[in-house]
């Protein structure tokens, strides 16, 4: 029995739903903005809001859709997608395709892994 990796997830890439998607991964990350000086006696000083926010989402799966190698080859890497998270959760935003690897058929299918890395902001609702 193969074991699955990663959580479900219903994918959206510029509207249109991708099957056979799993999240393997999200980063969301915020680059800190540096502001030491002399004074600081050789503390470290940081403002408290970050220079740089980043949600960065690893996906793989198993799908006969070609969208995503279409788009990666035609360049057109940065698309509006959405995640729909088992529990209702979900995440939208641009996002910029930042790698495309596809590995070997499955039953008429293709695996495949991405990155995405958003281009702007971000947001999450909760399922209320």
């Amino acid at each position: 029995m193969v074991a699955n990796a990663g959580r479900d997830v219903d994918f959206e890439w510029n509207g249109a739903a991708v099957l056979g998607v799993r999240e393997k991964s999200a980063a969301c990350n915020g680059e800190p903005i540096d502001v030491t000086s002399d004074e600081d006696n050789g503390w470290r000083t940081l403002l408290t809001v970050p220079g740089q926010n980043e949600v960065e989402i690893s996906l793989s799966g198993v799908t006969k859709d070609t969208r995503l190698k279409v788009d990666w080859f035609a360049g057109t890497r940065t698309r509006v997608a959405s995640f729909t998270y088992p529990n209702g959760d979900v995440l939208s935003g641009s996002f910029f395709m930042a790698n495309f690897n596809e590995g070997i058929t499955y039953n008429d299918a293709m695996t495949f892994e991405c990155t995405l890395q958003s281009t702007g902001v971000t947001v999450y609702t909760p399922y209320a």
